[in-house]
C-alpha cells in the first residue's frame, strides 16, 4: 500500500472507496469517498479529524483498485509524510506540573531523555495541541512553534505539550505520547494520550 491508494473492501460489491492519505506499520489515515457529490469527503474542507484503521485490517479486508497521488495541494493541507506518534515514554506521566524552562523539563525526565532522542522529529513550524480533560475528553486546542521555525525535537514538543496538559486534569493513567489527530485550518494537529492511542491500534 501506499499514498493515494483507492481500496475496496473485499467482501463488498460497488461498495464504498476509501482513499490512503496517510500510513505507517500501524496504523491507515484514509478520506471517503462522496456518492452524492462524486468527491472525496476532504476535498473542500481545511480541518478534519482522520479517519484510521489499523494496517493489518486494512491489509486483510481491502484490495487496491487505483492509485490517486496526493496532489501537491494535498500534502501542503493534509502533511502525509508527518510521524504519526512522538514523544513515547512509558514511565514517565502527564501531571499538573508545569516546567518554566526546557532544562528543567529535561533534568525532572532524566535518564528518559534517551529515550526521546531516538524518537522521530515532527517536521513542521507549526502544530495544534490537543490536551484532554478528567473524563477523556478533548480541551481546546493550543498551537506551538518549535525553537527553530523548523521542526519539533520530541524533547521540546513532549515540554511544551506537558506545560499545556498541565492546566488540566487528565484520567490518563500510563506513559505518555503524542498522536496524529488530524489538521485544524491545515496545521497539523496531535492529541495528548498515553502508552497506547485512543484508536487502540497501536500500544507501546
Amino acid at each position: 500500500m501506499k499514498l493515494g491508494d483507492v481500496l475496496q473492501r473485499t467482501d463488498e460489491i460497488d461498495g464504498s472507496l476509501i482513499r490512503i492519505i496517510g500510513l505507517d506499520e500501524f496504523e491507515v489515515f484514509y478520506d471517503s469517498w462522496w456518492e452524492h457529490s462524486s468527491s472525496w469527503g476532504m476535498e473542500n474542507t481545511r480541518s478534519a479529524i482522520f479517519y484510521r484503521m489499523a494496517k493489518s485490517v486494512c491489509l486483510d479486508s481491502y484490495e487496491v483498485i487505483h492509485n490517486e497521488g496526493l496532489s501537491d495541494k494535498e500534502k501542503v493541507k493534509i502533511s502525509p509524510d508527518l510521524a504519526h506518534r512522538t514523544a513515547l515514554l512509558a514511565d514517565w506521566a502527564w501531571t499538573e506540573t508545569e516546567y518554566a524552562s526546557i532544562e528543567l523539563f529535561k533534568s525532572a525526565l532524566g535518564s528518559q531523555v534517551e529515550t526521546l532522542i531516538k524518537q522521530v522529529p515532527i517536521s513542521t513550524n507549526k502544530i495544534g495541541i490537543i490536551p484532554m480533560g478528567p473524563k477523556g475528553g478533548v480541551k481546546p486546542k493550543v498551537i506551538v512553534t518549535p525553537k527553530n521555525a523548523i521542526s519539533f525535537h520530541p524533547l521540546e514538543l513532549l515540554w511544551k505539550a506537558h506545560n499545556i496538559q498541565a492546566k488540566y486534569k487528565t484520567n490518563i493513567e500510563n506513559g505518555v505520547g503524542i498522536y496524529r489527530a488530524g489538521i485544524s485550518n491545515s496545521i497539523p494537529t496531535y492529541y495528548l494520550g498515553g502508552n497506547g492511542d485512543n484508536a487502540g491500534i497501536y500500544t507501546a
